[in-house]
C-alpha cells in the first residue's frame, strides 16, 4: 500500500495527520458509486476547518482545509527558511487523500485537476514536481509534504499530502477532477470548497 505521511513528532503537524485520519475515515465509509456522488462536507467542531470528501467509480478524493498559520507551522517545524515558509502559506492549500476503492487500477495526474471559481476562471493546481522545480534550486526538498503529481493505485492502495492552489484565502471553488482505468477517463467535482481564512 502506498502510504505518504509525514512523520515527525511536531505538534502541529501531529494536529495535521489527526485531520488526515479523519479525512481517510470519512473516505472509507462513504459508498463507491456509479454515479456522481454529492460533495459531503464536513466541519470540525474543534478547529472549524472543512473537509469536503466525493467518490465516484471507486475512486475517493477528500480535502481538509488548512489555515496560512497551520502551513507556516508545519513548514517552520521541519526548518524552512522564512522565504519558503513565507511562499507556500501565500498559496491555499489543503490537507489531501485519496484511495482506490475499486477493484482495478485507477491512474490520476494532478496535472488535469482544475479549481474553478465563481468568475468561470479556471485555476491549475501548483503540483509536487512544481514545487521540487522551486526548492531544488535553493538546495532544499519538502516534496514528501506534497500530494504525488502523478500515481496508479492498485485496488486499495490510497495517498495522502498537501494539495495547493495559487488563491486568496477565503476563495471559494470548485475542483474538477479526473482519472483513469482501462483507458477510459472519469471526471467528478468536489463541490463549494473554501480556501481557509486566516493570516
Amino acid at each position: 500500500m502506498f502510504n505518504h505521511t509525514i512523520k515527525n513528532p511536531d505538534p502541529a503537524r501531529r494536529c495535521i495527520q489527526r485531520g488526515w485520519i479523519t479525512i481517510a475515515l470519512l473516505a472509507s465509509i462513504s459508498p463507491a458509486s456509479n454515479a456522481d456522488a454529492a460533495t459531503i462536507s464536513h466541519r470540525n467542531p474543534k478547529s472549524g476547518l472543512m473537509t469536503w470528501t466525493n467518490v465516484k467509480d471507486g475512486f475517493s478524493l477528500s480535502l481538509q482545509q488548512l489555515t496560512p498559520d497551520n502551513v507556516r507551522g508545519i513548514y517552520e517545524g521541519m526548518g524552512a527558511s522564512s522565504a519558503n515558509v513565507d511562499r507556500i502559506a501565500r498559496y491555499c492549500v489543503f490537507g489531501t487523500d485519496a484511495r482506490n476503492n475499486a477493484n482495478e487500477s485507477i491512474t490520476y495526474n494532478v496535472a488535469t485537476w482544475q479549481a474553478v471559481t465563481p468568475d468561470h476562471a479556471r485555476h491549475r493546481l501548483r503540483s509536487k514536481r512544481g514545487w521540487q522545480r522551486i526548492w531544488s534550486a535553493e538546495g532544499v526538498d519538502y516534496g514528501f509534504t506534497i500530494f504525488p503529481a502523478q500515481q496508479t493505485f492498485q485496488p486499495g492502495d490510497w495517498g495522502e499530502g498537501f494539495t495547493t492552489i495559487k488563491l486568496k484565502p477565503g476563495t471559494r471553488f470548485n475542483l474538477i477532477y479526473h482519472w483513469t482505468d482501462h483507458g477510459h477517463t472519469h471526471t467528478a467535482t468536489l463541490h463549494h470548497l473554501q480556501c481557509a481564512d486566516g493570516k
